[in-house]
């Protein structure tokens, strides 16, 4: 029974905290997206500059030619 008892209290952890991350969001659900997708964005771009810059190969997907590094 004490297992079903932590099921239970998980489960309630998590509906009130959802009911509270969406009561207390600052911004609307679609911007926040939106947010997020342009932070992945750049730092994947951060990510394969900085690889290109270690491994002294250019990938296609940075724009970065060796003339301008």
């Amino acid at each position: 029974m004490e297992s079903g008892k932590v099921i239970c209290a998980l489960f309630t952890g998590a509906v009130i905290g959802a009911a509270v991350g969406v009561l207390f969001a600052p911004e609307k659900g679609e911007d926040l997206r939106n947010k997020i997708a342009d932070k992945k964005t750049d730092y994947l771009n951060s990510l394969k500059e900085k690889l290109s810059n270690i491994t002294g190969k250019n990938t296609p997907e940075s724009g970065i030619s060796s003339d301008s590094v």
